[in-house]
């Protein structure tokens, strides 16, 4: 049996071939080897999986404990960082009885992180070069790139976690012969499993036109791609649609709930955000009826609520990856906050159970800063730009800044002359007024192009109030 090629099918295209020639994290482990392994897991998994779905919350609890309580004494007992964490804090090997008990240990964070020798982050007596060992990083969007080590079974379920959640949003039509369409610089899955649910990845898209020709030859059942290569593919929404895509999954940016429903209609395929990250891999998905469920048989999910109003609740997200035995990440802060609903005994219209994540509202530190010292969360204000200017005709792309004074704003964005625009942006501060609940001043500024931001990810709103805080 020989390794399918998915990147030589290009069909000619010159853009799709220059564009899908680039290494990807993923193929140390991208060999026909492991590919069969993971479809040998799938073949024999694949229905346990997809009834794990729809487990009641305690079943989801019953199935982790375990799961926990074996992860943090291995990290204990092996790897150097772990043994000293735990230790200062009384930590006893057999000491995680209960949730409870698991949840009282320290959390891990990226400031921890960035102090500590990658040496004293593995377990001891492991070499670097160790076979069965696939390094990745990863994106450095919050500044600095984390190097992470994987074994074969952290590799294996993920991409079936992947797999699952394809399954799951195409049904019946995902059939071994159907292509699975991926642009980004990162796959997080193996190109094919030995020739079955092959996957194209594209890089990026230099010509929309030959991308859509391309999409028209492969017929793939699942689209993957970043939220701000959306709007590209608008003028091309009728032939988008021809394709009848199960789902179209968004990742890695921010996107707002209006954006998803709009490009859903548009494409008349579902838009659903994908939240996850290279630490610990998908940490939630959201569903056709716009709640995110937290996946739980690779990876614990903690909702940390922090702050409740009658209109929402806020939480932090910790993750354990308890999978994982070469560099496992334990009660991991990422910096998000996202907005939760539901308690354990809720059940979504989906068949899923427990809470439910409504909103990844952005990072504690991306959030726009008001003058008594409470934050906006960056999700409700993307949600409210994306609701005046998605549809604008005038308006091609944009980015909100709040400047270092606080009250002071800057709306950037590429399009018509400003006198077209200023409507929108007057109809647009009365919202953002009521939000922040302070008065504010908003300077148009239109450009040429919008400016790049320290990582690839797109960014609609930038707080300089917060440097200075």
């Amino acid at each position: 049996m020989i390794k399918l090629d998915t990147q030589s099918f290009t069909f000619g295209l010159d853009s799709i071939h220059k564009n899908s020639r680039m290494e990807l994290q993923e193929d140390c482990y991208d060999t026909l080897e492991i590919q069969q392994h993971i479809h040998q897991l799938w073949q024999k998994e694949s229905q346990t999986l997809a009834a794990r779905s729809y487990w009641i919350d305690a079943q989801k609890k019953d199935y982790a404990l375990p799961h926990l309580a074996s992860v943090v004494d291995y990290a204990f007992t092996n790897i150097p960082f772990y043994h000293e964490y735990y230790k200062s804090s009384g930590y006893e090997v057999g000491a995680i009885r209960s949730l409870a008990d698991f949840e009282s240990i320290p959390v891990l964070n990226k400031s921890i992180l960035r102090n500590i020798q990658t040496k004293d982050f593995l377990p001891r007596k492991l070499a670097k070069d160790t076979s069965g060992m696939f390094w990745s990083s990863t994106s450095g969007s919050s500044g600095v790139a984390l190097p992470i080590l994987s074994d074969l079974d952290a590799v294996s379920f993920n991409s079936l976690t992947y797999y699952r959640m394809f399954q799951r949003l195409a049904g019946e039509e995902f059939s071994p012969d159907r292509w699975i369409y991926n642009i980004h610089h990162i796959r997080s899955w193996i190109s094919s499993m030995a020739g079955d649910h092959p996957t194209f990845t594209l890089n990026d898209i230099a010509s929309v036109e030959e991308f859509v020709q391309h999409m028209e030859r492969l017929r793939p059942v699942i689209l993957n791609l970043l939220p701000s290569y959306l709007p590209l593919l608008e003028p091309y929404a009728q032939r988008i649609t021809n394709l009848r895509l199960k789902a179209i999954i968004t990742n890695s940016e921010a996107s707002s709930r209006h954006e998803r429903e709009y490009f859903s209609s548009l494409y008349n395929a579902p838009v659903l955000d994908e939240y996850s990250s290279e630490e610990v891999g998908i940490i939630a998905l959201e569903c056709p009826y716009r709640h995110y469920h937290p996946e739980f048989d690779f990876a614990h999910v903690e909702l940390n609520d922090f702050s409740t109003t009658a209109d929402s609740t806020l939480a932090t997200v910790y993750c354990t990856d308890f999978m994982c035995k070469t560099m496992p990440f334990i009660r991991y802060d990422h910096g998000d906050i996202v907005s939760v609903a539901g308690n354990d005994l809720s059940q979504c219209q989906c068949g899923q159970h427990g809470r439910t994540i409504e909103r990844v509202e952005g990072r504690k530190d991306d959030c726009l800063k008001t003058l008594d010292g409470h934050y906006v969360p960056t999700a409700i204000v993307t949600n409210t730009l994306d609701s005046c200017f998605n549809a604008n005709p005038n308006v091609s792309s944009f980015r909100l800044i709040q400047c270092a004074t606080i009250t002071d704003f800057k709306f950037i964005y590429t399009g018509a002359s400003a006198d077209l625009v200023v409507p929108a942006v007057s109809a647009f501060v009365t919202q953002l007024q009521n939000l922040l609940k302070m008065n504010i001043d908003v300077k148009i500024d239109r450009v040429d192009a919008l400016p790049d931001t320290p990582s690839y990810k797109r960014k609609k709103i930038i707080s300089e109030a917060l440097a200075t805080a």
